[in-house]
């Protein structure tokens, strides 16, 4: 049996798809796989672009790299610079704005992996 190796992956050879306003790359995904838990990308908007209201199942921990943008949950604002962490817990409603001329953050989530799935296949918490 050949032992596990890494996987490695270059964000510029990732194809970007369409999320909400945003391009994303999806660098690695329980559901291209077929097996995983975490769900990693990165992220790319230009001012004024803005996602839907929305929530995972489980933790979303994000890194911004580069410019600024406004992340609204439970009423509150919280701003998103070069080098900001956030954690957002399971089932937290959020939306994202940004405010800069471009905002790229690195995102892992898990929203594909059995962890998150019920037994019919939908997620376990709503």
């Amino acid at each position: 049996m050949t032992p596990p190796r890494p996987e490695v992956k270059q964000v510029a050879s990732v194809e970007p798809l369409q999320l909400y306003d945003f391009s994303q790359k999806v660098l690695f995904s329980p559901a291209e796989r077929g097996e995983g838990f975490l769900k990693l990308t990165v992220t790319t908007g230009r001012k004024g672009a803005r996602s839907q209201p929305h929530s995972h199942p489980r933790d979303e921990v994000t890194l911004t790299l580069k410019g600024r943008a406004v992340l609204r949950a439970g009423g509150e604002e919280f701003e998103m610079t070069e080098g900001t962490a956030l954690r957002l817990p399971p089932g937290l409603k959020h939306e994202v704005e940004v405010l800069s001329d471009e905002w790229v953050v690195v995102a892992v989530y898990c929203d594909e992996c059995m962890l998150c799935r019920g037994p019919d296949g939908g997620f376990a918490n709503g």
